[in-house]
């Protein structure tokens, strides 16, 4: 294992801004990649649709590990863990301002140490989300945001660390707890540039486990994100180039015992440096890729450092 100097990277952050990155036409091009890459987000009817379907593929690589010092260390080449997932998505409205969606992923683990490897397929973690149009754009504003209000409830149906069966941990697919998140997305258009804003708070509740035949209880607690972004058409065509940013800060989890109370870890953190490329194939259909780098930017503790690429096309009805 190698330690490297601490990732800020500042200036990174200015050649980011400048890259600047693709929404074709102004309608719903921007909902896909601009924030559906994090797991407290759900999916988004954004413009006049009366509902639309997502199809993800994407593979993230665990490149190194941090811990309480922020630190990072980066893993040897000996060893390689990667986690495929696929996800379908979908949201409908139900009312002109009121929308449902659902999330269901298929998750792949795999780990491979001096050549042996381990791996499993199950099923990840289902999100139910419902989403409110507080500030729709039933005028036009040159500076006026189209604001939407959510809520994300997620299901532990995939199997958590404390459940594995596994001598790797490669059947671990879920975070193993239920939880609730609420948050706001505002989102802005113009005719070649748009930005959003994403405010969100979680909370994941007291769960208890069986562990070779014991039994304990892990509180994991309250957490937030804040994500944003922007993005370019050129030409106000058919394609859109994004780059976002979404740092995210979780508290440490506990689990009591009759004795005292055990903190496994400190504060996690970390912060995804997203780059998107999207075109919109007709006026229902999109084709986007993304890439989302842990590395950049940000402070990360108690946490795995990945770096992610994938693909997901959209399609959707018109009202």
């Amino acid at each position: 294992m190698m330690k490297f100097k601490r990732f800020g990277f500042r200036d990174l952050l200015i050649i980011v801004l400048l890259a600047a990155v693709l929404e074709g036409r102004q309608k719903l091009a921007f909902s896909a990649p601009c924030c559906s890459r994090n797991s407290a987000v759900p999916i988004l009817i954004s413009g006049d649709d009366e509902a639309q379907v997502n199809f993800g593929s994407s593979i993230a690589g665990v490149v190194g590990q941090v811990f309480d010092d922020g630190v990072p260390i980066f893993g040897s080449s000996l060893t390689s863990e990667y986690v495929r997932a696929m996800r379908l998505e979908g949201a409908l409205l139900v009312s002109d301002r009121l929308q449902l969606g659902v999330g269901v992923p298929l998750v792949h683990y795999s780990y491979t140490v001096i050549g042996e490897t381990e791996a499993s397929t199950r099923m990840g973690d289902i999100r139910l989300s419902l989403g409110y149009e507080f500030m729709p754009l039933w005028s036009y504003s040159r500076w006026k945001p189209q604001g939407f209000l959510f809520s994300v409830v997620t299901l532990p149906t995939g199997r958590s660390r404390y459940e594995s069966q596994t001598l790797l941990s490669t059947d671990v697919t879920g975070n193993g707890f239920f939880s609730t998140s609420f948050g706001a997305l505002l989102l802005k258009r113009w005719t070649l540039w748009d930005v959003f804003f994403v405010p969100e708070v979680h909370y994941g509740f007291p769960r208890i486990f069986q562990t070779t035949g014991n039994s304990i209880i892990v509180q994991p607690g309250f957490g937030g994100s804040l994500g944003f972004g922007v993005g370019f058409s050129p030409g106000g065509g058919s394609f859109r180039l994004g780059v976002r940013l979404h740092p995210r800060l979780d508290q440490a989890r506990f689990v009591p015992t009759m004795e005292l109370d055990v903190r496994e870890q400190g504060w996690v953190s970390n912060c995804d440096t997203g780059f998107d490329v999207a075109y919109m194939l007709g006026s229902h259909d999109t084709l986007s890729v993304f890439y989302t780098d842990q590395t950049l930017l940000g402070e990360a503790r108690n946490t795995v450092l990945n770096r992610m690429a994938g693909v997901n096309y959209q399609h959707r009805w018109e009202r």
